[in-house]
């Protein structure tokens, strides 16, 4: 249980000595889920009317812990409203007996409210956990910038309302933004979180891609309100129509602040309808979706961006995962040669971690040639599941800038080469490459003044192996 604000007594003090006058103004009470919890169960509650329903049931558990006069006292005191000289005649104390006692009662009230405390938040995080979509974390790697980024943006009071983590397939979108809502459940920011998947198909390791055999629609907004109103427990809102659903939920994400997390928003259909009824329910509440695509052309959507790992970091992941298979011979083996790995699939966590598991059945310089090539059901099926959507939605002149990629050096090139390279003018090309960094197939470096546009290593080996079959299927 976390320790207790040293200014709770102080606090629930002050609270008591304004029952009738109102303007329970200390900052800790808002900091409180038990009052946000309360607000949210009363809508109609003001947060003085929320806080006095906390004391008086705290003063009825304190009447049942101690028998004597303290809850009492603290009754005849505030809510009574008399003199602390009155009390004393009243209960045949002196009125020194009954400050001590005043004390006392106080301070076993503080304890009483953040045990109740503690017990919400832990009930909450629990809550929250189990509507993630991963249930058991792994540990990350190469992100604790991001992590931190990622949680102020979200943790801020005054800040951007919907966020996005955009990024190619398997490059750990889902997984940050799991790590982050397992930070921010733990404070009182928000008064609770939601977990909404609008994911169709999946990658496992063992499993290969599971597509969706039943055909299912994306995500539509009414799924969406639908969801959140399940989760949270709006049961009011439930029969109702769209509009009313709306405002409802609408009312209620004013008065209140939540976080809804829209995980693996990948189709043009699924943003393009979303995000704008979604600007019409945030602040104070927010908005968490991961995808494929950038959203940069929402002004008010903070994008923070996922790239590859480092060759230091994508190595520590590698040795992780061999730890946790107890593969100890790949765990302990040099760099140079595990490199080979990274070398065939950068930073691609998915991608690393298949290779890893592969290595249960073959030789390391056997997965590497097999991602290579494009050999086996399960690596064709991690190209599937990574670049297959992306790819149909190209045009024909993007799909040929892509394809003239691997020819630019690694730390990326500008338009005058890629131009040259893929015989486009500089509008074809331009559009091009707009479409190619929204869906997260190019990464933009460089400065203002020149732009450098790069690949990722794994996009690399892809397009040096797999496209052409796409190509001629296409």
């Amino acid at each position: 249980m976390e320790s207790m604000p040293k200014d709770l007594p102080q606090a629930i003090h002050n609270a008591l000595r304004s029952w009738y006058t109102g303007g329970h103004s200390d900052p800790l009470w808002s900091e409180m889920l038990i009052v946000a919890q309360r607000l949210a169960e009363q809508p109609a509650f003001a947060p003085d009317l929320a806080i006095k329903s906390i004391l008086k049931e705290a003063l009825d558990v304190l009447d049942e812990q101690a028998k004597n006069d303290m809850a009492r006292i603290l009754r005849l005191r505030f809510l009574d409203d008399l003199k602390a000289r009155t009390v004393a005649a009243s209960l045949n104390l002196s009125e020194s007996i009954v400050f001590k006692l005043q004390r006392t009662a106080i301070k076993k009230l503080a304890d009483i409210i953040w045990r109740t405390e503690s017990d919400a938040r832990s009930a909450k995080v629990a809550r929250i956990a189990e509507r993630l979509e991963i249930q058991e974390p792994s540990r990350l790697f190469g992100v604790d910038d991001k992590l931190a980024e990622l949680t102020t943006i979200l943790t801020a009071e005054v800040s951007y309302w919907l966020v996005a983590v955009v990024g190619i397939g398997g490059i750990g979108k889902t997984s940050l933004a799991d790590a982050a809502v397992r930070k921010v459940a733990h404070t009182s920011v928000f008064a609770d979180i939601g977990w909404v998947s609008a994911r169709q198909d999946r990658f496992t390791l063992w499993g290969g891609l599971l597509e969706d055999a039943e055909g299912n629609p994306a995500l539509t907004y009414e799924g969406l309100l639908d969801a959140i109103v399940e989760q949270f427990g709006f049961w009011d809102l439930t029969r109702l129509p769209l509009a009313e659903k709306h405002a409802g939920l609408r009312a209620r994400f004013k008065a209140q602040s939540y976080l809804v997390v829209v995980d693996n928003l990948e189709t043009a259909a699924d943003y393009s309808t979303l995000v704008p009824n979604l600007e019409t329910l945030i602040n104070p509440s927010k908005f968490l979706l991961t995808s494929r695509h950038s959203l940069h052309e929402y002004p008010d959507v903070y994008n923070l961006s996922l790239d590859e790992l480092s060759a230091q970091d994508s190595l520590a992941l590698l040795r992780h995962e061999a730890g946790k298979r107890r593969l100890l011979d790949v765990a302990t083996i040099s760099d140079e040669i595990l490199l080979q790995v990274y070398e065939v699939t950068g930073g691609n966590p998915l991608a690393l971690k298949l290779l890893v598991g592969q290595m249960h059945i073959l030789s390391l310089p056997q997965v590497v040639e097999d991602l290579c090539q494009a050999r086996g059901q399960t690596v064709e099926e991690l190209y599937r599941f990574i670049y297959r959507r992306s790819w149909h939605l190209l045009t024909e002149e993007a799909r040929r800038v892509l394809i003239t990629m691997p020819l630019v050096a690694e730390s990326g090139g500008g338009l005058e080469q890629i131009s040259m390279l893929s015989k486009l003018d500089n509008e074809q090309l331009t559009t091009a490459l707009k479409q190619l960094v929204i869906l997260s197939l190019i990464n933009v470096g460089g400065t203002v003044e020149a732009r450098r546009y790069s690949i990722h290593r794994l996009t690399e080996t892809f397009l040096r192996n797999e496209v052409l079959k796409w190509q001629i299927e296409s």
